[in-house]
């Protein structure tokens, strides 16, 4: 059987290298003759600072697939704000001294997040952090939901593409992709 994967693309370019990749196993498939809907065992995510996605040649993932990190928060200050209110030093100290010295200043950004994160890497990380507890946690959550309940699925484009798939085959746990830039950003810290 083929193996269930989750691919995750942070940021503006890694979204945009998942919605790529996601295209190309669509056409695949097309070209293969799967007239079925899109496996639900192989999972596409972004997670990125956009409440939309960009670069429309590229095909957009859908909708539940796409994850907005700002949350309600237009500006940095606020996010910053939040940040500090729920992992300040008298409620977790531990928390509170690992999110010291590599966060920007709010002072120093200005960039509205719901544009994006001005290519600063640590706004992106900045974002993630509380988005990341509930928001994307359980976006993962139903992605390995999905791998698993779309084992007899799997098996079917699997035996379409010329796999063999023996009765009683279990379903493989899924390979997890986390795509991001190496190169975007500015990789500058501002404190």
């Amino acid at each position: 059987m083929l193996q269930p994967m989750i691919m995750i693309g942070c940021g503006g370019s890694g979204q945009k290298a998942v919605r790529y990749v996601r295209d190309s196993v669509k056409r695949h498939l097309e070209h293969r003759g799967w007239t079925g809907d899109f496996p639900k065992a192989w999972q596409f995510i972004a997670v990125d600072t956009l409440t939309t996605q960009e670069d429309p040649s590229i095909p957009f993932l859908p909708n539940n697939d796409y994850v907005s990190v700002p949350l309600k928060f237009n500006t940095y200050q606020g996010l910053s704000q939040a940040i500090d209110a729920k992992f300040g030093v008298d409620i977790n100290p531990k928390a509170f001294r690992d999110l010291q010295g590599w966060r920007p200043n709010p002072s120093q950004v200005t960039v509205p997040l719901m544009a994006g994160a001005g290519q600063l890497r640590a706004v992106g990380r900045t974002a993630g952090v509380l988005a990341l507890q509930d928001h994307v946690a359980n976006r993962l959550k139903f992605a390995f939901t999905q791998c698993t309940a779309g084992g007899p699925e799997l098996a079917e484009v699997s035996k379409h593409l010329g796999v063999n798939v023996p009765p009683g085959t279990p379903v493989p746990d899924p390979i997890t992709i986390v795509v991001g830039s190496m190169a975007g950003g500015r990789s500058e810290e501002h404190t």
